[in-house]
């Protein structure tokens, strides 16, 4: 019976030194209006992800939710579609969609934001033991504070989304 559990032990030992990497930072840096229309409103979260490993991480999927004044009005699942370059801080911007009749039209509401990013570390047997769902490492986020239903969004030109995406692309072409 005692030599049962000796396969478990030898496999978790392997794993363990699989990673080999510090897990990224994920850091919520605000929440932000974008767009108003008569079916509801677009907001971003942007969330700073800093890699503090020698190796590049891949991000390949992030689920989050956003609750405003205790109540959620979000739950979603996406690909950040990036990947964290080695000692370097990226943005990622997570979009949120809230219904109209759900938020106030003005005035200010506080918000509780959550969320994880799955990453893949460095190494081909670490990418065979990902896709055959064997590791799945996953790295937090949350925030709260305090969102100003009535600032005025960027409705018209859609703007603020399309400079941050620019400035994501410009820094993915800087490795």
């Amino acid at each position: 019976m005692r030599f049962a559990f000796a396969p478990l032990l030898l496999l978790s030992i392997s794993l363990g030194g699989c990673f080999g990497v510090v897990s990224p930072t994920l850091t919520v840096v605000e929440i932000r209006p974008e767009t108003a229309t008569p079916e509801g409103r677009r907001f971003v979260v942007v969330v700073d992800a800093e890699n503090r490993s020698e190796n590049a991480l891949p991000l390949k999927d992030a689920t989050y939710t956003l609750s405003i004044d205790g109540k959620k009005v979000f739950e979603g699942q996406r690909s950040p579609e990036s990947t964290l370059r080695k000692f370097a801080t990226q943005r990622l911007l997570f979009p949120v969609s809230v219904p109209n009749g759900v938020l106030a039209s003005s005035g200010t509401a506080s918000y509780r934001v959550s969320g994880s990013v799955v990453y893949l570390p460095p190494g081909k047997f670490n990418e065979i033991l990902y896709d055959y769902r064997l590791i799945r490492p996953t790295t937090g986020f949350s925030g709260s504070g305090q969102l100003d239903l009535g600032a005025s969004a960027a409705s018209d030109r859609g703007q603020g989304i399309d400079i941050a995406l620019r400035d994501q692309a410009a820094a993915a072409g800087q490795q």
